[in-house]
């Protein structure tokens, strides 16, 4: 009776090893199959200039680009110029033998801004330290946003005119003003302001604003670079 309880016992103990190495086994097997599909998941590591990035510094380049790109464009400065524009049509042919002619002089003001299409800057453009404390940003070529250029009509006035022209054979005032001397208006400001340096000015505005931001963000050594200018 006691052999028979022994043998018994041995089985179940030979039972419960055998269901805890197959556990064992299926244990083992789940975590090489989690191993394995990690590392096919897992993005490559970014190189950059101290060796590999790691994945904080990945998440660190995007959330301090995100902070430089907080607008599409990056208005820096404005020029405000007065510029001389000068209209004048006559009729061809015998008409204009008659001495018909329409002629407009025009002070027209306007603003010119210029700054920065920050939608160019990719994360290649920033560059981290590995120990956080150092920035490089490299910002695109400074450029005068013309959708931008407004007309202060206020200020604006004619100086001279001069009309022998009926409205059936020459433009009428409205016509010409805003087929001729609106558009011609808004390029001699642009190239006026171009002229007196305004990507200049923006590109050094540019780099001093995004210094001062970098290093209000907590970055003990900062450059910023603004592509086609000097330091």
């Amino acid at each position: 009776m006691e052999e028979t309880e022994n043998r018994s016992c041995l089985s179940a103990l030979a039972k419960i090893g055998r269901n805890a190495l197959a556990v064992v086994a299926v244990v083992l097997m789940v975590a090489w199959l989690f191993d394995a599909v990690r590392d096919r998941l897992s993005p490559p590591e970014e190189a950059g200039p101290n060796g590999p990035a790691t994945v904080s510094e990945i998440a660190s380049r995007a959330a301090i680009l995100e902070r430089v790109q907080r607008v599409n464009k990056q208005l820096l400065i404005e020029h405000y110029n007065a510029v001389d524009v000068r209209y004048t049509e006559v009729p061809e042919g015998f008409l204009g033998s008659l001495g018909l002619k329409q002629e407009f002089v025009m002070l027209i003001r306007g603003r010119v801004p210029a700054g920065f299409d920050l939608q160019q800057l990719s994360e290649d453009d920033l560059w981290i330290s590995s120990d956080g404390r150092r920035v490089q940003l490299t910002l695109p070529t400074p450029q005068v946003f013309r959708e931008q250029v407004s007309i202060d009509f206020e200020n604006s006035y004619i100086l001279t005119q001069r009309d022998t022209c009926p409205g059936f054979i020459c433009q009428n005032d409205l016509e010409a003003y805003q087929s001729e001397i609106m558009p011609t208006g808004r390029d001699l400001l642009i190239e006026y302001a171009l002229r007196n340096g305004i990507l200049e000015q923006a590109a050094r505005d540019g780099q001093s604003y995004y210094e001062q931001l970098l290093s209000a963000l907590g970055f003990e050594e900062v450059r910023v670079i603004v592509t086609g200018y000097d330091d």
